[in-house]
C-alpha cells in the first residue's frame, strides 16, 4: 500500500538531531540474536570454547563465532558455527554455516602439484614445497631478468590483498584485483559523484537500521548478511523494501516487493524516477541548491563557469552561481596546509537560482550563455516520462509513479549496489542511483545514504615502493597495465591477459592467482582459457580445485580463513568498529596448506632474497615462525590504535581490549550524522555531491567515455536478443546459500544450491519447454554451448533467463573426480557466454550476456 502524504513533522533538523539516540545506543552491544546467544552460553557451560571469526565467503566479512568442543578431534561435529551476537556485521548465511564442510573437504588441495600434461588437461604430480618454491622462484628470476619486473602479475579476489606481497616488493605494479567484474561500477560511480575518499566499498552505505523505505536495484541482500540483519531491525519497525530486478531476489520471498524489470534498463527506470520527482515538485530543492552542484552555472561547452573567467585574477577552483535577480556568487573549498579539504568557501546566506538560464558577462567583456547543471539534468530527463520508461523497462507507468511518490514521501534511499558489473552501462546506472538519493535530500542523515565511520585501525602492510617497517624502494618504471588502457580501472585483469598474447602495452609472462575463481570472475571464459595457455608461468594458490587449476604450471595449497588470525575494521557497518578473527584451527591431518603470504614471500626470497628483505622477511621454515613474523604487524597496528585511544580518553584501551577478549569486536567511533556535505566537503572538485560530474572534464577521454550526466543508454555488452524468439538475455546473480568460490563445493550445496536456468512460463510455453527439461544454451556473441536444466518459474521476467553465479558449471578435469562432488559440474557458468565487454575509461566488465535456447533431440 502506498503512502499518500508527506510527514512534514520529520524535518532534516529533527532527523539529524534524532540520531543522537541511535549513536548513544550504538556504543553498547546491539541487534543481539537472543536465540543464538542462549545456545552459545549453553555450550560454554558444557565446556565448548568460543572463537571469533570473520567469514570471508564473500566480501562482507560478517562476524561469526566458531564454538569448539574441547578435548575432541576437530570435525564438522565438534566445531559449530554461529552468528556473533551483537556484532556490527552480524552474519550467518548458508555459506558461513557450511564453513566446516570446506575445512576437511575430500577435494581439498593438500600438497603442492606440478603440471605433467598440456595446459588445460589438468594432469599433475605431487612435489615437495621446496621443489615447488625453488622451481617457481628460479622461473620468476629468469623472467624478470629477461622482461623486467612488470612482466610478473598477481591477482586475487580476497579482500586481504595478499597477492601484493609478491608484486610490490618485487617492484612490479601489476597487483590487479577482480573488481571489474564485481563491484567496480559502484566504486567508480561514487568517485564521480562523491569524489576521492568516498568511493571505496562500504564508505557510503544506506543507514539500514533507521531507513524507512529502501529501493534495491539489482542488489541481493544475501551478499551481506550482516547488512540484512540490520535492515530487518528497520523492517520490524515498518520499513518497506522494494526490489527492482529481472529475477525475484531472495529478500522478496517474504514481505518485500518485487518489481520485474528488463535487463539493461535500470537507467531508464532511474531517469523516470528522478523526472517524476521533478514533475511533482517532491525533489528536495533546498538540498540540491546547497548540498549539490546543481546551481552551478555551466557553459555551452558543458564545462562549469569559474570565478577566473568572471573576475580578473579570479580563482579557477571557485565556481559561479547566480541568484534569481542576477547577482553572482562564488563557491569553493578551503584546504589545510596539506591540501586536504576542510570546509566550504562560500556565502552560506546566498540563495542560488536552480533554474537560471541566460548569460553572464565575463572578465574580458564578452557575454557567455549559461544554464545551471540542474536545468541541464531536467532537460535531459524530460523525455523519460513513466510511459516512456515503461516502454523500455516493462514496469507499468502507474507503478513507476507510485514508487516515486513513496520514495519521496518516506524519504527513501536506494542501495548503490554490490555485485554491480552487469550490462556495460553500470557506472552510469550507479551514478543515477547516487543522484536520485541526492535529489531526495537523503545524504548523511538518519535513514539515508550515509558516510560510515572508520575505526582508525591501520595494520602495517606493503604498498608500491613502501614496506611495513618503513622500508622504501624504487618500483619498475611501467604503469599498472590495466590503468594504461582504462585510467580509472579498479582492477581489470583482462588487460594483463590480453598482453600475454599481444605483448602490448608491454609483455606479461607470469601470473599468480591467489584465492580467485578466475572462470567465475572473468567474462568470456573461452578467451581466458586460450590466454592462460600462453603464460610462461602460471601459479594457482587455493583451498579447493577451481577450474583455473587445469591451466596452472603449479597448484599450491593455501590455508583457509578458519586457519588464520587477522584483525581489521568491520566492513559495511555504520559505526567504526574493529574485529578479531582468530579461529585457532590448523589444516587437517595430511594437508600441507600454507599461508598465502608465506608462499609468495618464499618465492620472492628464493628468486631475489634482497627484495624479500624489503619487507623485513627472512626465511621462515615453520608455520609458527611465519605467524610470528606476519601477526606482528597486526599486533603493532592494534597497539597503536589502543595508544591513540588512551590519549583521547585515559583507560579507554582497557575497555577495547576487554571487548576483543570477550566478544571479538569493539566499537571505536560512533557515526556522526549531518557532516557531509553540510560541514565538510566531499572529495569532488566542488566539494558537493556532484549530480553533474566535473570530474568528467579532467581528461578529454573521460568526457567521451562518460559525460557529466547521462540518462538511459542501451546496453552495449551483448547483441540485443530478438523479442518472442528463442533468444534471451542471460542474467547472473548470487544467493546467500551456496554462491561463492568455496561454498559451491560444500556438500550441503548439492541439495541447497540451484544449478538450473530459470525461464518464465510464457517463454517456456512458447518454446514447448517443460519444467526440468535439459536444453542447450548457446552464446549469441561467443558461440559457446552448454547444457542446463530449466526451472520454469514466474520468478524471472519474460524475455530473460537467470542462472546463479558461483553455483555450478565447474569444468575442472582430474582434481575433482570424487563421485560425491560431481554436482559442481552441473549446469552452466554464465561467464562463458559473456563476450567480455569492458566499459571505456573504467574497464568494468559486463557479466550478463545474450543466448539462444535450443531443444535437445532424443
Amino acid at each position: 500500500m502506498s503512502v499518500d502524504f508527506v510527514n512534514l513533522s520529520m524535518t532534516r533538523r529533527k532527523l539529524i538531531k534524532g540520531a543522537a539516540c541511535s549513536a548513544a545506543a550504538a556504543s553498547a552491544p546491539s541487534l543481539v540474536n537472543h536465540a543464538f546467544a542462549e545456545q552459545i552460553a549453553k555450550l560454554e557451560k558444557e565446556g565448548w570454547s568460543k572463537h571469533p571469526v570473520a567469514c570471508t565467503m564473500c566480501g562482507a566479512y560478517c562476524g561469526i563465532l566458531a564454538m569448539r568442543k574441547e578435548g575432541e578431534p576437530i570435525s564438522e561435529k565438534t566445531v559449530r558455527i554461529f552468528p556473533n551476537p551483537g556484532h556490527p556485521q552480524q552474519g550467518y548465511c548458508g555459506r558461513s554455516a557450511g564453513a566446516m564442510w570446506i575445512w576437511n573437504h575430500p577435494l581439498r588441495l593438500r600438497k603442492p602439484l606440478k603440471r605433467i600434461g598440456e595446459k588445460g588437461e589438468g594432469k599433475f604430480k605431487e612435489i615437495t614445497w621446496d621443489e615447488a618454491l625453488n622451481e617457481i622462484g628460479a622461473k620468476v628470476k629468469d623472467l624478470v631478468q629477461k622482461y623486467g619486473e612488470s612482466s610478473i602479475t598477481t591477482t586475487s579476489h580476497n579482500f586481504q590483498g595478499m597477492s601484493k606481497w609478491l608484486t610490490f616488493p618485487l617492484g612490479s605494479p601489476n597487483n590487479i584485483g577482480h573488481q571489474s567484474s564485481c563491484n567496480a561500477a559502484g566504486i567508480n560511480a561514487r568517485n564521480w559523484v562523491f569524489g576521492t575518499g568516498f568511493s571505496g566499498a562500504g564508505k557510503l552505505e544506506p543507514d539500514y537500521e533507521n531507513l524507512r523505505y529502501l529501493l534495491l536495484i539489482g542488489r541481493t541482500m544475501g551478499a551481506s548478511m550482516g547488512a540484512l540483519h540490520t535492515l530487518n531491525v528497520a523492517r520490524a519497525k515498518g520499513a518497506r523494501v522494494v526490489a527492482i530486478d529481472p529475477k525475484m531476489p531472495d529478500i522478496t520471498y517474504g514481505d518485500a516487493e518485487w518489481v520485474a524489470i528488463r535487463p539493461g534498463t535500470d537507467d531508464a527506470f532511474l531517469s523516470a524516477l528522478i523526472n517524476e520527482m521533478l514533475r511533482t515538485n517532491t525533489a528536495d530543492l533546498d538540498f540540491i541548491e546547497k548540498g549539490t552542484n546543481g546551481a552551478y552555472l555551466i557553459k555551452e561547452n558543458g564545462q562549469p563557469l569559474t570565478q577566473a573567467e568572471v573576475i580578473q585574477g579570479g580563482d579557477k577552483t571557485k565556481y559561479v552561481v547566480a541568484s534569481s535577480d542576477g547577482r553572482l556568487s562564488f563557491r569553493g573549498i578551503l584546504r589545510n596546509d596539506k591540501g586536504i579539504p576542510t570546509a566550504f568557501d562560500e556565502d552560506s546566506s546566498f540563495k542560488a537560482d536552480l533554474n537560471m538560464s541566460g548569460s553572464v558577462k565575463l572578465a574580458d567583456g564578452s557575454s557567455c550563455p549559461v544554464k545551471t547543471a540542474f536545468v541541464i539534468i531536467k532537460e535531459t530527463l524530460a523525455p523519460y516520462t513513466p510511459e516512456k520508461s515503461s516502454e523500455i523497462t516493462g514496469i507499468p507507468a502507474d507503478m513507476i509513479r507510485r514508487i516515486a511518490r513513496d520514495f519521496t514521501n518516506l524519504k527513501g534511499v536506494i542501495d548503490d549496489g554490490w555485485y554491480t558489473s552487469k550490462n556495460g552501462t553500470d557506472v552510469q546506472v550507479y551514478r543515477l542511483v547516487s543522484i536520485a538519493n541526492a535529489f531526495n535530500g537523503n545524504i548523511d542523515i538518519p535513514g539515508g545514504m550515509i558516510v560510515t565511520a572508520a575505526a582508525g585501525l591501520k595494520i602495517p602492510s606493503v604498498s608500491q615502493g613502501k614496506g611495513p617497517n618503513g622500508e622504501t624502494w624504487r618500483m619498475a618504471k611501467e604503469k599498472r597495465i590495466d590503468k594504461i588502457i582504462y585510467p580509472e580501472a579498479e582492477g581489470t585483469f583482462k588487460v594483463a591477459m590480453e598482453a600475454v598474447l599481444t605483448g602490448k602495452p608491454y609483455p606479461i609472462k607470469a601470473a599468480f592467482f591467489v584465492g580467485t575463481t578466475m572462470f567465475q570472475r572473468e567474462a568470456n571464459s573461452e578467451e581466458l582459457a586460450e590466454r592462460l595457455k600462453k603464460l610462461e608461468l602460471s601459479v594457482v594458490q587455493d583451498v579447493l580445485p577451481q577450474e583455473i587449476c587445469d591451466y596452472a604450471d603449479y597448484v599450491l595449497p593455501s590455508t583457509y580463513f578458519m586457519e588464520r588470525m587477522e584483525m581489521s575494521g568491520v566492513k559495511w557497518a555504520r559505526d567504526g568498529s574493529i574485529y578479531l578473527s582468530d579461529p585457532q584451527l590448523s589444516p587437517p591431518e595430511g594437508c600441507e596448506a600454507r599461508h598465502d603470504v608465506w608462499i609468495l614471500l618464499e618465492i620472492l626470497r628464493r628468486a631475489f632474497p634482497e627484495r624479500a628483505a624489503r619487507v623485513g622477511y627472512k626465511e621462515c621454515k615453520t608455520a609458527e615462525e611465519f605467524n610470528a613474523y606476519f601477526d606482528a604487524f597486526t599486533k603493532r597496528g592494534y597497539a597503536q590504535l589502543l595508544e591513540e585511544c588512551d590519549k583521547v580518553k585515559p583507560g579507554w584501551s582497557r575497555r577495547i581490549h576487554e571487548d576483543i577478549r570477550t566478544k571479538g569486536w569493539s566499537t571505536i567511533k560512533i557515526k556522526e550524522y549531518g557532516v557531509y556535505p553540510y560541514k565538510k566537503p566531499f572529495g569532488t572538485p566542488s566539494g558537493k555531491v556532484e549530480i553533474y560530474s566535473f570530474k568528467s572534464f579532467e581528461k578529454p577521454a573521460y568526457v567521451r567515455g562518460i559525460p557529466p550526466f547521462t540518462a538511459h543508454i542501451p546496453a552495449p555488452a551483448f547483441t540485443p536478443p530478438k523479442r518472442n524468439s528463442n533468444e534471451f538475455i542471460l542474467v547472473s546473480g548470487k544467493n546467500c546459500t551456496s554462491c561463492s568460490g568455496l561454498s559451491m563445493f560444500a556438500l550441503p550445496s548439492k541439495y541447497l544450491g540451484d544449478r538450473t536456468v530459470w525461464m518464465n512460463p510464457e517463454d517456456a510455453e512458447r518454446l514447448g519447454i517443460s519444467h526440468g527439461e535439459t536444453v542447450e544454451v548457446e552464446g549469441i556473441d561467443t558461440g559457446y554451448k552448454g547444457n542446463a536444466q530449466i526451472t520454469v518459474t514466474k520468478k524471472v521476467i519474460s524475455g530473460s533467463l537467470f542462472a546463479f553465479g558461483f553455483s555450478g558449471g565447474n569444468r575442472i578435469k582430474h582434481l575433482a573426480d570424487h563421485p560425491d562432488y560431481q554436482f559442481i559440474k552441473e549446469g552452466i557458468n554464465s561467464h562463458w557466454y559473456a563476450k567480455g565487454y569492458a566499459q571505456p575509461v573504467f574497464g568494468t566488465v559486463a557479466n550478463n550476456s545474450a543466448v539462444r535456447i535450443n531443444k535437445l533431440r532424443g
